[in-house]
Formats: C-alpha cells, structure tokens, sequence
C-alpha cells in the first residue's frame, strides 16, 4: 500500500524505472480460432509493455487520483497495451500531447487514447482533409495536368479511382469513394508521422520510367485527336487520313 502511494506522489519512478513495473507485462488473452496472436500482429515498430507503463506514469502525473480510480496503477488487464500495440511510438506521442493540450477534466479510456494518437494531415504539413477531398473531385478529370498542392492527395485520389470520383452519382456512390478517399489519405497521414516515404520504392520507378511516361503520352494524345488507342485498325486508318 506505501509503494502505490509512493508512485503517486512520485509518477516519474514509474516512468524512469529500469526495472519491469509489477504486472505490466501483456498476458495475452488466447486469441480466437483464426485469429492473429499478439505475437504475430507485433512488429517492428510496436509499443511495447514499457512504454505502456511509461504512458501510466505521465497520466498519473497528469490526472492523479483520478488516473489511477479509473485505470489502476498499470495495465495489468492489457487492456492499454493489446488497444495500443500497432501504433507507432510518434502516434503514442502525438496523443500525450493532445491530452495535455485538450486539458479534459477526467482522463480517456483506452479507444479514447488511441483516437488521440492518430494524426490529422495538417498535423504532419498536409492539407487538410476537405481541402484535399475538394481538390481530388475538381481535378478528377485530368490529374495528371494539375499541379498537386501535395502527392499524398494526388495517391489517395488514384487509390480511390479518378473515374469513380469522376462518375459517382448516388448518394451511396459517393458515400462510397469518400470512405476509399478519407482512408487512403489518413493512411498516407500515418506514413509521414511514421517517417515512411509516401510510396515504397518500386512504385517510384515504375512511376519515373521513361518508356511508360512515353506510352502514357502517346495515349493521352492519340485520345486528344479523337482516335481510341485500344482500336489498332481505327487508329492505323485515321492516321493515314491526316497524311
């Protein structure tokens, strides 16, 4: 009982403390049939039991008593670790600041955290979701023309699909692509927070070869002459016409 009152008035032993914090450690629960392990959904780059009981001892020099009444001295359920784990360590950090920022009265629950920590693009220098949103729908029609305010709208529109930006009709049609616009730019959001470039390598050559630019060229103007680049005998007799 001395011990929890002493972390209390001195959060920043749990958080400095070298040694495991009694029952912080994950005991995964087992996973359903079918179901990834903690083991196996665990990466690289995943938060860990530490820092788990490191963000305890901020929220306990941040909230106190109330911290602790709500949420315990440490993760000893897993409950902070198993809804956290696939975050990047700069997510985790961005939501520390956000609650510290925000200032609310009475501390979040774990969803709550993890809502915290996901980035708005503007957080990261992008443009803002509804401004990127609006500049894929007016420039649909001819992305590769128009001088991007930012790659990552241009790749979120090109994963939504230019032509369903361009065509959707319904109210669910464009439910539809917003969902595929929104999730593809937060993902791309989460990219630059991580510190991963926006596209993996591959992408960026095939983007920059020479033969497929030209390729691409050769179609853009064969439709800009009103010859379909698809039909070989139409397009071989229109262009004898013009000599």
């Amino acid at each position: 009982m001395q011990q929890g009152k002493d972390l209390l008035s001195n959060p920043a032993r749990l958080i400095n403390s070298s040694k495991p914090t009694q029952n912080t450690t994950h005991q995964s629960k087992r996973p359903a049939q079918g179901s990834p392990s903690m083991e196996e959904r665990r990466s690289a780059n995943d938060i860990t039991p530490k820092q788990i009981a490191d963000l305890f001892g901020i929220m306990i020099g941040l909230y106190g008593a109330k911290w602790t009444r709500e949420h315990g001295l440490a993760d000893r359920t897993g409950q902070w670790l198993d809804t956290l784990i696939d975050l990047h360590p700069n997510q985790l950090e961005l939501g520390i600041r956000r609650v510290k920022r925000e200032g609310n009265d009475w501390p979040p629950s774990a969803p709550e955290f993890r809502r915290f920590c996901q980035p708005k693009p503007e957080d990261m220098g992008l443009p803002e979701m509804a401004k990127a949103w609006q500049e894929a729908n007016d420039h649909a029609g001819s992305p590769n023309h128009h001088p991007w305010s930012h790659r990552a709208v241009y790749l979120a529109g090109r994963t939504a699909g230019w032509h369903e930006l361009r065509s959707a009709g319904s109210a669910q049609e464009c439910r539809d692509v917003k969902v595929k616009f929104t999730n593809a730019y937060q993902a791309l959001t989460n990219r630059v927070l991580k510190g991963e470039p926006l596209e993996d390598q591959l992408a960026i050559e095939h983007r920059f070869d020479p033969a497929i630019h030209s390729n691409q060229l050769q179609r853009e103007t064969m439709k800009d002459q009103g010859i379909d680049p698809l039909d070989g005998q139409g397009a071989r007799a229109k262009l004898m016409g013009m000599f």
